[in-house]
C-alpha cells in the first residue's frame, strides 16, 4: 500500500468533522470520536495467558495514533478453550491484574481520551484440542450441542474431502454437551469475573463476544442449541435462547460501575442454512436493547462455515452500496432504535475503507461508531496520519489497497476458499469446492504477523512474503522464542 501524500485540503473538512465528532454513551462517557481499532487476534504468544512485551508495544502505538476506542482481540475466559493459539487469556490472578493493569495504563498514559475496551469470549465449539495447546487432544469442547464445526462453507457438511480432513484434524473429538445449570451458571461466572477484573485493571469498559458462532452465538442459534432449556433467575418475558446472555449482561451491570462501558458483539446472520437469520437477529437487537444494559452494540456476522467477519471478499456480492458487509442490516436497524445517549451506539465493522464512506455511513446512520480492523495492523496511526488528516484529499484518504505477496498461492496449497455472499447463500462457484475458513485464515495470519513486528518495535511490511512471515513470525518469534515463555508465564500464575 501506498501511504497518500499530503496536498492541499479538499472538500472533505465536514467529513473530517463529522468522524472526530465526540459522542456520548448511555452511561455518559464520552467517545472522543467515532474511529474504533476493531477487535483482532493479535498473534502475539503461544498457549494463553496475560498480555506480554509484543502486546505493550502494540497498544503503545495504537493509542499514540488517535482512535477514538481500541477493542481488545479476544481474551478467553477459560484458559482451557481458547479460539487460537494466540488468544489472551484472563483470571483472577494477581499475576494476570497486574499484566492487564500495565497494557490499561500505558494506553492512558499516551492518550488519556482513547477508550480500552477488552473483548470476553469463550469460543465454544470452535476451540481446537490440536493446535490451541491449552488441553489434552481428546479433550472436547464445549457447547449447547454435540457436534463438529462445519467448515464446509455452506453449512450442510458439504464441502468434500479436504473439509473432513481439516474439520476432523482440528477436531478430533465432537464437543460435549452441556447438561448441567451448574456449568452454564459457571460460565456466566466467567464472563462477570472477567470483566471485574478488566475494570480493576484500570480498562474502560468490555464487550461480551455473542457473534462468530462462539459459545454465546451456539446458545442463541437454532442451528447450534436445538432443545434450550431455561437458567435460573431470568424474567419470563425473556426469550429462552437469550437467558446466557441476559445473566451475563445484568451480572457484569451489578458487578461494576456504571461509568464502565458495556458492550456486546452479536451477529446480524450466521450466513449458513439453518442458523441465525436477519429476522431473528433483529428481535435479539431489540431485546437486547429494552434491557438498557448496555452502552454499545457491534454488529457482525458469519462462523467458522462461512467466516464473513474476517474475509473482504465477501463484499463482492453485499447487497448495499456501501462497501460495509454489514451495512445493509444496519441501515434498516438504526431507525427504529434511540440514537445514543437514549440508546445504545451501535458500532459497524468490515468494509469501510476510505473516508467519505465512512462519514456517509455516520451521516446517514448505518452507524455510530465505525470499526476497522486490517488496515489498524499495516498502520497503527490511521486517524492521525490518514483519516482525521486536513492535508490529505478524500480521494486519497483510502485504506487498504494493498495484496498479500504469495496468498493465492498458499490458499491453493492449504485448500482454501472465498467465502459465499453475505446473502447467505452457499455460492460453489465462488467456493470451487474450498474452506472458507482457511481461505480466511491464510489472510488473517498474514495481518497477525505485521501485529507481532509491530509488537517488535519495527513497522508493517508489505512485501513480506506469506512463506516468510510463516518462517520468521510464527515459527521463530511465536514458537520456538514465544512458546517458552508462554510456559513460564504459566507456571509463574
Amino acid at each position: 500500500m501506498t501511504i497518500p501524500s499530503a496536498s492541499n485540503p479538499g472538500d472533505s473538512n465536514d467529513d473530517i468533522d463529522l468522524i472526530a465528532s465526540r459522542l456520548t454513551l448511555p452511561n455518559g462517557v464520552v467517545v472522543p470520536n467515532r474511529l474504533v481499532k476493531a477487535a483482532m487476534a493479535e498473534g502475539i504468544g503461544l498457549g494463553g495467558g496475560p498480555p506480554r512485551a509484543g502486546h505493550f508495544e502494540l497498544y503503545r502505538r495504537w493509542a499514540n495514533g488517535g482512535w477514538g476506542m481500541i477493542l481488545s482481540g479476544n481474551v478467553q475466559i477459560d484458559p482451557r478453550h481458547l479460539a487460537s493459539p494466540h488468544d489472551l487469556t484472563i483470571t483472577p490472578s494477581a499475576f494476570d491484574l497486574k499484566a492487564y493493569t500495565k497494557l490499561a495504563s500505558i494506553v492512558h498514559k499516551v492518550d488519556p481520551d482513547t477508550l480500552l475496551l477488552m473483548q470476553i469470549s469463550h469460543p465454544g465449539l470452535q476451540s481446537s484440542s490440536m493446535i490451541n495447546l491449552s488441553r489434552w487432544p481428546w479433550e472436547p469442547a464445549i457447547a449447547p450441542c454435540e457436534a463438529r464445526p462445519d467448515i464446509s462453507g455452506g453449512g450442510d457438511g458439504g464441502g468434500g474431502f479436504m473439509s473432513w480432513i481439516w474439520g476432523h484434524a482440528m477436531w478430533p473429538t465432537k464437543s460435549r454437551k452441556i447438561h448441567k445449570v451448574e456449568e452454564w451458571l459457571d460460565i456466566v461466572e466467567r464472563f462477570v469475573g472477567a470483566a471485574v477484573v478488566a475494570e480493576k485493571a484500570g480498562w474502560d469498559g468490555a464487550q461480551v463476544h455473542s457473534a462468530h458462532g462462539y459459545l454465546l452465538a451456539e446458545y442463541l442459534s437454532p442451528l447450534t442449541n436445538h432443545d434450550p432449556a431455561p437458567l435460573p433467575g431470568v424474567p419470563e418475558i425473556v426469550p429462552i435462547r437469550l437467558h446466557l446472555l441476559y445473566l451475563i449482561l445484568r451480572g457484569i451491570r451489578d458487578n461494576t460501575n456504571s461509568s464502565f462501558v458495556k458492550a456486546v458483539k452479536i451477529n446480524c446472520s450466521d450466513f449458513v442454512q439453518g442458523g441465525l437469520d436477519e429476522n431473528q437477529a433483529t428481535e435479539i437487537v431489540h431485546t437486547v436493547i429494552s434491557w438498557q444494559m448496555v452502552d454499545i452494540i457491534e454488529i457482525s456476522g458469519g462462523t467458522y462455515a462461512q467466516p464473513a467477519f474476517a474475509s473482504p471478499e465477501s463484499l463482492k456480492k453485499t447487497p448495499s452500496a456501501r462497501q460495509s458487509l454489514f451495512a445493509h442490516f444496519t441501515t434498516s436497524l438504526l431507525p427504529s432504535i434511540p440514537s445514543p445517549p437514549e440508546g445504545p451506539a451501535i458500532i459497524l465493522t468490515g468494509g469501510l475503507h476510505d473516508r467519505t464512506l465512512i462519514a456517509s455511513s455516520i451521516r446517514d446512520r448505518a452507524c455510530d461508531l465505525t470499526g476497522i480492523g486490517r488496515p489498524a495492523c499495516m498502520i497503527p496511526d490511521l486517524p492521525d496520519r490518514i483519516i482525521l488528516n486536513p492535508t490529505i484529499q478524500a480521494k486519497d484518504a483510502e485504506l487498504g489497497g494493498y495484496s498479500i505477496p504469495g496468498r493465492e498461492f498458499m490458499k491453493t496449497v492449504l485448500g482454501g476458499a472465498n467465502p459465499a455472499s453475505n446473502s447467505g447463500t452457499k455460492d460453489r462457484s465462488t467456493s470451487k469446492g474450498g474452506i472458507p475458513l482457511v481461505g480466511a485464515g491464510v489472510s488473517t495470519l498474514w495481518h497477525e504477523w505485521q501485529m507481532c513486528r509491530i509488537g517488535r518495535g519495527l513497522n508493517a511490511d508489505y512485501g513480506m512474503h506469506w512463506l516468510r512471515g510463516f518462517l520468521v513470525e510464527e515459527v521463530w518469534w511465536e514458537v520456538l522464542y514465544g512458546l517458552p515463555v508462554g510456559w513460564w508465564n504459566k507456571g509463574r500464575r
